[in-house]
Order: structure tokens, then C-alpha cells, then sequence
């Protein structure tokens, strides 16, 4: 079954899509939980609570015939005439195509609401492909794309070098592109440590760190 990457949604911590294997049987499906403790919250090479803590969550459900729905919330801020502190929920669902053991589709919506009343909704296309996920997002309340590229190298160790490439189209507005790399270690299946940086066009670097928990 699809094992959810915490990059295709809002969270973009790149953390490692293989150290997690927690989840209890239901339905016909998979139920997980994870939460996360990182340095920043960064989503598409920007910071988006001005480089300080984040604590995220999320509950994920994965139907052994391909389809998924899950939820997830964080802390983060918006500039204003200063920062200011708030907080995000997100509620995705789509469907995964396993064609074989190399190759998979994904197709999907997210919709993204804010406590300042604020909301968006993305769909999205992706593929895995012999190890490299692509993926195309459009923002139709904001008629932006995003395109992002990612791969996750196994390293001695049991450490996993994430690596992503990202280009954000704003249409008469410009464009913006990142990269990023995020090296991970598990302790078990239930414990996961990161740490890396990203690179973004306007905002330059931009650094996190920080555990999650897979339940």
C-alpha cells in the first residue's frame, strides 16, 4: 500500500517515507498517526513560523484498494505587520495506483484552512518511478502551480539522504525554485530524527531539525 509522504502535503519536511511502519488494521485499510517537534516549519523552501518551533499531527487512513483521506494541523505564522501566531488544519483525500513494484500514481485534493479564516484547496498529480517521486500541484484559488521532484537515498547506517527540487509558477507574478536535502535516522518504527536545509530563490537558507513520531 501507499506509504503517505509527509512532503506531498503542506509539511514539506522531507523526512524519510520509509522509517515508519505503524499502523493498526481497519476496515479493509491501514490507520497511522504521526506528530512532529521541529526547529522551523518549512514548506516549499520558506519558513512559515519565522524560523521558530513548529508541533504538528496528523491521522492518516490508507483503503487496500488504493484510495486515502487524512487530516493534519499545525502551529504556524503570518506576516502581517509583524508575525503573527496562528494555526493550520489541513484535510486531504485521493487515490493511489500501484501499477507494480516500481511504479505507482497518485492523484489527489488538499484543502488547506487558517485560523485567521483564510482557505485554499490544491490538487495534485504524481508518480513514483524506480524510486523518484514526481508531482504537479495547482492551487485553484490562488492559480498557482507547483512542481517538485524528490528521492530518497539509502545510506550506511540506516541513514536515508532525502533530496527534493521544487518550482513554484505564480503566473503573471514570477516563479521561485528550491532544492533542499534532509538526512533522517529511525530509531524503531515508531521514532524518526531529521535534520537538513533548503534552499529557496528569495528567502536563501533556511534550516530544520527536529523528531517525529509514528503511531
Amino acid at each position: 500500500m501507499k506509504k503517505l509522504a509527509l512532503s506531498s502535503l503542506a509539511i514539506a519536511l522531507m523526512a524519510s517515507s520509509t522509517a515508519a511502519n505503524a499502523a493498526a488494521e481497519f476496515g479493509g485499510g491501514e490507520l497511522s498517526f504521526n506528530a512532529t517537534v521541529a526547529s522551523n516549519y518549512l514548506w516549499r523552501g520558506v519558513t512559515l513560523t519565522d524560523d521558530d518551533f513548529a508541533i504538528q499531527g496528523g491521522v492518516d487512513y490508507e483503503h487496500e484498494t488504493g484510495l486515502y483521506v487524512g487530516t493534519w494541523a499545525s502551529n504556524y505564522k503570518y506576516l502581517d505587520e509583524k508575525w503573527e501566531d496562528d494555526y493550520e488544519i489541513d484535510l486531504y483525500g485521493g487515490y493511489y495506483l500501484e501499477v507494480n513494484d516500481n511504479v505507482g500514481l497518485d492523484f489527489g485534493v488538499i484543502r488547506y484552512y487558517y485560523g485567521d479564516g483564510g482557505h485554499s484547496t490544491e490538487w495534485y498529480v504524481g508518480a513514483d518511478l524506480y524510486g523518484f517521486n514526481v508531482k504537479a500541484n495547482y492551487d485553484q484559488h490562488y492559480e498557482t502551480w507547483y512542481y517538485e521532484g524528490n528521492y530518497d537515498l539509502e545510506l550506511p547506517a540506516d541513514l536515508v539522504l532525502g533530496l527534493h527540487a521544487g518550482y513554484y509558477d505564480f503566473d503573471e507574478d514570477g516563479s521561485a525554485y528550491d532544492y533542499g536535502a534532509m538526512l533522517s535516522w529511525a530509531l524503531n518504527d515508531y521514532v524518526e530524527f531529521f535534520g537538513g536545509a533548503v534552499y529557496q530563490e528569495f528567502e536563501k537558507d533556511n534550516y530544520v531539525a527536529g523528531v517525529n513520531f509514528y503511531f
